[in-house]
Formats: C-alpha cells, structure tokens, sequence
C-alpha cells in the first residue's frame, strides 16, 4: 500500500509540474495579449490625438486659399460675390425661385 501512494505521489509531482509549466506559457501569452492591446490602441489614438493637434490650422490655410478662388468674404458667404456682384440684400423668397 506505501509503494500505491508513493506512484500516486509521483504521478501527482509530474501532473503538477505540467500544470505548472502551463501556467507560465499562458501568463507570457496573456502579458503579451495586453502589450498588444495597448499598441492597438496607441495606433488609433495617436494618429486621432496629432490630427485634432495639427490638422486646424493646415485646414485653414486650405480653406483660406478657397475664400480667395471663390471671392468669398473671410467671416462668411459674401452673397453679393456669389451672386454676380447683386445686391447682398437677396430674399429668400428670390433664391427659392431661382432653385425652382
């Protein structure tokens, strides 16, 4: 019966030293998976993070270079360049016939 628990013992060091090996490979998969989840992240974020950062004022230059090629005044439409130099007191009522 000593010689049954012995085997018994020795089968249960060698199981537990397999779980144990186990255990490490999936802790290293884990700590990676959670590595690359954060380079996931930082490539969406930092291209979305230097956009709102740089992208304004390069946006305005573009749009300051249409306001010029369309004669559009700097606050907001010019009517009267858009129109063909008329009078900037359009009516609505005057542009939805002319849409019509």
């Amino acid at each position: 019966m000593d010689e049954d628990i012995k085997k018994l013992l020795e089968k249960n060091l060698e199981l537990t030293e397999d779980i144990h090996e186990m255990t490490k490979k999936i802790k290293s998969y884990i700590l990676w998976q959670k590595v690359f989840s954060i380079i996931k992240i930082l490539i969406i974020l930092v291209p979305i993070i230097l956009g709102i950062i740089y992208l304004p004022p390069l946006l305005r230059d573009v749009f300051d270079q249409y306001r010029e090629l369309l004669n559009i005044g700097g606050t907001g439409l010019d009517l009267q360049g858009l129109l063909g130099g008329q009078s900037a007191d359009v009516d609505i009522q005057q542009i939805q016939k002319i849409l019509r």
